[in-house]
């Protein structure tokens, strides 16, 4: 059971104002809409169109939501607990984070397979049949199940690789002799990970050529992604399913990149862009711009 006051102390600057009686009142799970009861901590979108009628009819006795929802007296009556916040969805995932997440134990599973000048953090958390090669792996990071992190990686703190990721492989730069025949550029560099990133199951990152691929601190990357060699992503970069970054691309701060969006090598995209889906990034995307399409331009509303 938690209180709603925990939750609020939680939240912190975040609530905006609190409507009805805290005292004595405890939620005990997150469910979804169709099976809310009593004890549940429900939620309101902003998007929804309806917000007040869904928060005077939910069974929930807590309900976080907009300012824009009112405390009506049927609320009062029953007892109910309005927090209000400016993005309810956001408060969810940081309650949920904090209150309902289980977490995993510290420890190496005895299936994982890790190099002996390998540097673990002993809060950290190395799954079943994972592969880990000379490297270092900070404090409260997860790599969950079958993870394979090569020489040369360095991974900060409170990371987490999803089952299946690859970090720290062989890109493939080549050049062609007059004869067509290939001669492969050779990686030498690392990976650097900062902390607090997630990546997603059977994403793939090479190694850098002569310096190291670096993923910035807070980014999230999701499932079946590939970084190429030498790119550099700045910090909270969020990048969404099956997107390909090719060698020495530059991700600047804040930007989001959705699903299959391929980048060209040596392209730059600034701080705060906007890539939207299916995208294909053949030249650089200035600071703050949304661009769409194949070859992708900015879009103007």
């Amino acid at each position: 059971m938690i209180s709603v006051e925990a939750i609020v102390e939680h939240l912190g600057a975040m609530v905006l104002k609190v409507s009805g009686s805290m005292d004595q009142l405890y939620v005990s799970h997150l469910r979804p809409v169709e099976s809310v009861d009593e004890q549940t901590l429900d939620w309101i979108g902003n998007l929804r169109p309806n917000r007040q009628q869904i928060a005077d009819s939910s069974p929930a006795k807590v309900v976080l939501c907009d300012p824009t929802v009112s405390y009506s007296e049927a609320m009062r009556r029953t007892g109910k607990v309005l927090i209000h916040v400016e993005n309810p969805r956001m408060a969810l995932s940081l309650v949920s984070e904090r209150f309902f997440v289980k977490r995993v134990q510290a420890g190496i599973h005895p299936t994982a397979s890790v190099h002996p000048e390998a540097v673990v953090a002993p809060g950290a958390h190395i799954g079943p049949n994972c592969s880990v090669g000379r490297c270092s792996i900070g404090e409260g990071s997860v790599l969950t199940a079958n993870v394979t992190v090569y020489d040369g990686v360095t991974i900060g703190n409170n990371v987490v690789l999803q089952a299946g990721a690859v970090i720290g492989t062989d890109g493939l730069g080549c050049d062609r002799r007059a004869d067509g025949s290939l001669v492969k550029f050779p990686h030498l560099g690392g990976v650097t990970i900062g902390d607090e990133v997630e990546i997603g199951a059977n994403c793939q990152i090479a190694r850098g050529g002569l310096s190291d691929t670096v993923i910035g601190k807070g980014c999230k990357i999701n499932g079946l992604s590939f970084i190429a060699h030498n790119c550099s992503l700045g910090e909270n970069v969020w990048i969404t399913g099956n997107t390909m970054l090719a060698g020495s691309v530059r991700v600047e701060a804040n930007v989001t990149i959705y699903s299959k969006v391929i980048v060209r090598e040596q392209r730059t995209i600034g701080k705060g862009a906007v890539i939207g889906m299916g995208a294909v990034v053949v030249t650089d995307v200035p600071a703050g711009e949304t661009w769409l399409g194949s070859p992708a331009k900015r879009y103007l509303r």
